[in-house]
């Protein structure tokens, strides 16, 4: 196992048959065998340093200063970063505080989770290993049955993979493994004593609408990670802590956690409206927390939105708390009055209250420090939030799928493997060279990877993609309903071909492109767009439709003036004209 981090100038590695743990400057020609970071860097290495023998930890740098290209070849675009490799491949990135305390503790918790599965592996092993006969095994079986009745405990539940047993208060971050959690009657009397929002399934395992749900609920939970907590509860196994939360039918859907009763869904169990709903009920739009929690949060989301203010009470503007309820489902919003939070983002107390956007390991401020409930005001900070909400490169779900598939920019999608870890890295890399280079009159792009598993029967009706396990780029003219898959040569777009990519990006009315509308989907929007037109250009569409009725009003009197009947309004044909009549 391998960990791989750069942080600032430096980097961590944790790797297999590297004895030294001391940190060891890393190049292009070593990069392979030693990989590493981390800040506090002397002290935190020198004080683990028994941890190459105990656990075969170890420590690294790289000085981006001097070896840039190596940088960008890992995705390091920011300072510091931390990234963890496993088996000479990255696992995922750090995202905690940049300290040695937080940092200590990461690595230690990597640790003996890497001790507890190999540990697991060797009982399986072990247990494949012996065989026992069918006849004693029912017997065992049988006898600790009764153990555990005589002790009054309940027994032990099967549950799906992605139903995992939690202590429901393990922590101030909710739901942080971004799993369903399998519940008991104890859990559950916790859970509706106190004010932490929990979304609950009741469910059976027999009931067919429950296996039906039960992917959507554990993709649910997984992307409402680091938000709210997700949990489950077998009412075959426990039926009466069902029957005390008057549940009548399965699936039953509940959100707990709220002042008064708890909230049922009664809706459709699509993904994107199960996240609506836990979104919309799950407490405050803007959370209240301290460097600790601030942290914790940050650690696990990708775009964030974050009031810093200086008051003694917890006075969250008017106008601060109206936007968040806006952006509900796609940004969350955290506030604090932590002086250690200040510094994290260099800011002074006299630079309070300030706004900021924290992403891709920076944050943007906003530029208004008046946060006054205006119309104007309003105006200014949706746009603000509008155009900073996106990181360098979005993970499309249920969550974004609307503000990104259907806003007002150009979207470049990398519909890859999730595992493809290659394959993100080189996109990610397309994504940051075309960062660097764009200028601020520039059509704003949106750079998103697909997960194919996830999206192909999106992909597959909509870019006809067919599902496989190769990359495929796609550029999505989505004002336009529009893809193309070729670049301006008529080439297939490619991760492996940048350079296509980036023409065909300045050169979208070059490229041939295929429409993503039905026959009476172009219509409507034909129909649409000459409507809104109409009243965008009200003035001109006025004196237009004047004219014309003027024309037509005229040639109808000059040629058949009896159609109008007795009308009031003037004839434009001479008394005196001549007919055959004459």
């Amino acid at each position: 196992m391998k960990l791989f981090s750069i942080a600032n100038t430096v980097l961590i590695g944790y790797l297999i048959n590297f004895v030294n743990a001391k940190s060891v400057e890393l190049n292009a020609d070593n990069i392979n065998s030693v990989i590493s970071s981390a800040p506090d860097w002397k002290r935190l290495s020198e004080d683990l340093d028994y941890l190459a023998e105990e656990s075969n930890f170890h420590f690294g740098t790289i000085d981006c200063s001097t070896q840039g290209d190596l940088c960008d070849e890992h995705d390091i675009i920011g300072y510091p970063t931390v990234q963890l490799w496993e088996n000479g491949e990255k696992a995922e990135q750090y995202k905690g505080a940049n300290k040695y305390d937080p940092l200590t503790e990461y690595i230690k918790q990597r640790i003996a989770s890497a001790s507890d599965a190999k540990l697991e592996q060797q009982i399986v092993d072990e247990e494949e290993d012996e065989i026992v006969p069918p006849e004693i095994e029912e017997a065992e079986e049988k006898e600790e049955e009764e153990e555990e009745e005589a002790d009054g405990e309940q027994p032990e539940i099967e549950e799906s993979d992605a139903s995992v047993e939690q202590d429901v208060d393990s922590g101030v971050l909710p739901n942080p493994g971004g799993i369903s959690v399998n519940l008991d009657g104890e859990q559950m009397k916790d859970i509706a004593a106190n004010n932490v929002p929990w979304f609950v399934k009741f469910y059976a395992p027999w009931c067919p609408h429950c296996k039906n749900l039960a992917p959507t609920w554990t993709e649910m939970a997984s992307q409402l990670r680091g938000q709210i907590n997700v949990g489950e509860v077998n009412c075959e196994a426990l039926p009466t802590v069902c029957e005390a939360y008057d549940i009548r039918g399965f699936p039953t859907l509940k959100m707990f956690g709220q002042d008064g009763d708890p909230v049922q869904y009664t809706s459709d169990r699509s993904l994107v409206s199960l996240m609506k709903f836990a979104n919309t009920h799950a407490g405050p739009s803007v959370k209240e927390l301290d460097i600790n929690e601030l942290e914790q949060y940050l650690s696990v989301k990708d775009v964030a939105l974050i009031y810093l203010h200086n008051y003694k009470e917890n006075d969250i503007p008017e106008l601060v708390q109206k936007i968040a309820g806006q952006f509900t489902s796609t940004i969350p919003f955290y506030a604090t009055q932590d002086e250690q939070s200040f510094k994290k983002f260099n800011l002074a107390p006299s630079d309070l209250p300030a706004i900021l956007i924290a992403k891709d390991n920076t944050f943007r401020i906003y530029p208004s420090h008046d946060f006054v409930n205006t119309k104007a005001n309003r105006e200014a900070l949706v746009n603000w939030i509008e155009k900073e909400q996106y990181p360098l490169v979005s993970k499309l779900g249920p969550s974004n799928q609307q503000g990104i598939l259907q806003g007002d920019a150009p979207v470049v999608i990398n519909i890859v493997n999730a595992k493809d870890t290659v394959s993100q890295s080189k996109f990610r890399n397309i994504a940051n060279v075309w960062s660097k280079s764009l200028k601020a009159d520039q059509i704003k792009v949106i750079f998103a990877e697909m997960d194919r598993a996830m999206w192909k029967d999106y992909v597959r009706d909509k870019f006809n993609v067919q599902h496989d396990e190769t990359a495929k780029i796609v550029i999505f003219d989505a004002p336009n309903y529009t893809y193309f898959t070729k670049d301006i040569d008529n080439q297939v777009l490619s991760i492996d071909k940048p350079e296509g990519l980036y023409v065909g990006l300045k050169n979208l009315q070059k490229l041939q492109g295929e429409s993503t509308l039905l026959a009476h989907q172009k219509l409507g929007v034909s129909v649409s767009r000459s409507i809104d037109w109409i009243f965008a250009h009200w003035f001109i569409s006025f004196l237009g439709f004047g004219i014309v009725g003027s024309f037509v009003y005229r040639y109808l009197t000059f040629h058949n003036p009896k159609r109008l009947g007795n009308s009031v309004l003037p004839s434009f044909r001479p008394a005196d004209a001549y007919t055959h009549k004459d």
